[in-house]
């Protein structure tokens, strides 16, 4: 793929940007999730790592809350009831750009106190392993009363049902237009749930897509439609208007979709560090910082600026 083709191929919105904290070189920061009280969980995808990040004091360093033993990274972060969250671990090595099959699981993390204070430790449970994973990825809330999550197999092109409580789980999509390329073994990505429908990204499609799903057990209610084309897209997140919010990894961009499809380049460039190797966004939950976007960042692993320490950005939309 021509990663200049794709950047030129929208109009550019700059955005202005601070840097909230940068990890050691060699660290890939892979995604995040905002907890109420502002504090910023992130998951380490080159060491099996869950951080705390305080975006409110750019001087203080991130708090380790946990590592999991026995995989080589972390992934997909999603927040189920207030302050307890559900991690994908795996071996997807970020040296060799491959994945290990039926390495993945599903974990649970109770931090504690919404006022900031962390269990000492958090309380890490594992939920299920998934040994059908081929390389799972992304992770979003399917029904937060029944205990539903939805995983995608970027690897299998495919969708998991995960019930926490239980730890059962069954495959509940698979659609063209979540299937990985012989070129690129990275098909569905970031995915979230919103409206009725399941939007997800497909890196090796370039596209961002969505497909109506049933809210009682995350099967297809419909099909799949494409929202954009031309975004090599990682993960993402909503505004409240609607606007998608899009990680370009291999860009080093951050792209906004519009409801309608119209995408437009918010931050970074090919050659730029600014948010080298974009990997997942949230918006900020306080009231401070409730349109403010992060950006979880790899550092650039894929070039082709000079690999620097993965880091937490925030964008100011």
């Amino acid at each position: 793929m021509n990663g200049l083709a794709f950047s030129h191929a929208h109009t550019r919105t700059t955005l202005p940007t601070r840097d909230i904290h940068q990890f050691p070189n060699h660290t890939w920061v892979e995604n995040l999730a905002v907890r109420q009280n502002g504090q910023i969980l992130v998951t380490v995808l080159s060491a099996p790592e869950l951080y705390q990040v305080d975006p409110f004091h750019t001087d203080s360093p991130p708090t380790l809350i946990h590592r999991i033993p026995g995989v080589l990274g972390l992934l997909g972060i999603v927040e189920l009831q207030n302050d307890v969250f559900y991690v994908i671990a795996g071996n997807w090595s970020v040296d060799t750009l491959q994945t290990a099959n039926g390495s993945y699981s599903l974990w649970k993390v109770e931090m504690g106190s919404s006022n900031g204070a962390i269990n000492s430790p958090a309380i890490v449970s594992k939920v299920t392993d998934i040994p059908e994973g081929v390389f799972l990825n992304g992770i979003a809330v399917l029904n937060e009363s029944r205990g539903l999550v939805v995983i995608g197999d970027s690897g299998a092109g495919q969708v998991f049902t995960v019930d926490v409580e239980t730890g059962t789980y069954s495959k509940t999509i698979e659609d063209p237009t979540m299937k990985p390329t012989p070129s690129l073994q990275l098909g569905i990505n970031g995915l979230k749930i919103s409206g009725g429908f399941l939007y997800y990204t497909t890196s090796a499609q370039a596209a961002f897509n969505r497909i109506p799903i049933n809210g009682t057990d995350g099967s297809p209610a419909g099909p799949a439609e494409v929202v954009a084309r031309f975004i090599l897209g990682d993960d993402f997140s909503f505004d409240p208007v609607g606007n998608a919010y899009i990680s370009q990894d291999p860009l080093n961009t951050v792209a906004k979709v519009t409801p309608a499809g119209v995408v437009s380049i918010v931050a970074g460039s090919l050659d730029s560090t600014q948010v080298a190797g974009a990997t997942a966004t949230a918006f900020g939950r306080t009231h401070n910082d409730r349109s403010v976007l992060y950006v979880t960042t790899s550092g650039g692993y894929l070039g082709p600026v000079v690999m620097q320490g993965g880091k937490v950005v925030a964008i100011y939309t």
